[in-house]
Parts: structure tokens; C-alpha cells; sequence
């Protein structure tokens, strides 16, 4: 066995290097699939976010287009009252001024709503009466698309 004393078997590297490469292997794969995994989730939260920013402003639009309307109503009746007083009845000053008053909050109502043609039929009111009758039935007639505006609104909220 002397022959043997000096000699060295040949080392088998591999069975050494193989696992280290195959945890090195198995730790990029579990890399990569978190990563992919992470993107698929940052890109579904960044969606969600965009829906759920898009249904607030919806709501907002909604809310400010009912709260206009409403307020336009209100001041198109006081509008009518100081103008238009009831039979044997006459107006106080202080009265007449909240009206004019009102009328002249209405513009910045009237540029909020979107329906421009209903804007238009607003201010057309707004402007002289050939008589009381004639102002009576024009608020009617606009008082009714108003109110159908605004249920419009409602029914569009409600389906959102």
C-alpha cells in the first residue's frame, strides 16, 4: 500500500458546490416570485385606488349638482316673492334687499350646474316678465325641470 501513501483520491467537488447551488438557485426563484407577486398586488391597489377616486369625485359632482339646484330653487322663490308680492300684501324693504340679495347668489349657483341649457333657462328667467302671470308660470315650468334635474341626481347616486 505504499503506492497508495501518496496518492490522493480525486475530490468530488460537486457533491460539495451542488447544494450551495441549488439553495443560491431555490433563494433567486423565491426572489423573483415575490417580486412578481408584489407587482401584481401594487398594480391591483393602484387600480382599486383609481376606482375608488373616481366614484368619491362622482359623488362630490353629484352633491354639488343637488346642493345647487336646491339653492337655486330657493332663491327663485324669493326672487319671485320680493318681485312679485301677494294680493293686499306689500313688501318691507330689509325684505326686498335679501331678495336682491339672493338673486345675486344665484349666479354663482347658476355657474355650477353642468346642464348648461338648464343654466341658460335660469338666467332667462331671471331677466324682465311681460307680468306676474307670465313670471308664475315661467318659475312653475322651471321649478318642474329643476325638480327632474335633481331626481335625476338622486337616481344616479343611488346606482353608483
Amino acid at each position: 500500500m505504499t503506492w497508495l501513501a501518496g496518492y490522493d483520491p480525486p475530490m468530488e467537488w460537486w457533491k460539495t458546490i451542488a447544494p450551495l447551488v441549488g439553495v443560491v438557485l431555490g433563494s433567486l426563484g423565491t426572489l423573483l416570485g415575490q417580486k412578481l407577486a408584489d407587482t401584481r398586488t401594487l398594480r391591483r391597489d393602484r387600480i382599486l385606488a383609481q376606482e375608488e377616486a373616481k366614484l368619491r369625485l362622482r359623488a362630490e359632482r353629484i352633491t354639488l349638482q343637488r346642493e345647487a339646484i336646491i339653492e337655486i330653487q330657493h332663491g327663485l322663490e324669493a326672487v319671485m316673492a320680493a318681485n312679485v308680492p301677494s294680493r293686499g300684501r306689500s313688501l318691507s324693504t330689509e325684505f326686498r334687499m335679501a331678495a336682491t340679495q339672493s338673486a345675486l347668489h344665484l349666479n354663482a349657483h347658476i355657474a355650477r350646474l353642468e346642464d348648461r341649457e338648464l343654466a341658460a333657462s335660469v338666467q332667462e328667467w331671471l331677466g324682465a316678465h311681460a307680468s306676474a302671470e307670465a313670471a308664475r308660470s315661467a318659475l312653475h315650468d322651471l321649478q318642474e325641470r329643476l325638480s327632474h334635474h335633481l331626481r335625476a341626481l338622486y337616481s344616479e347616486q343611488l346606482t353608483s
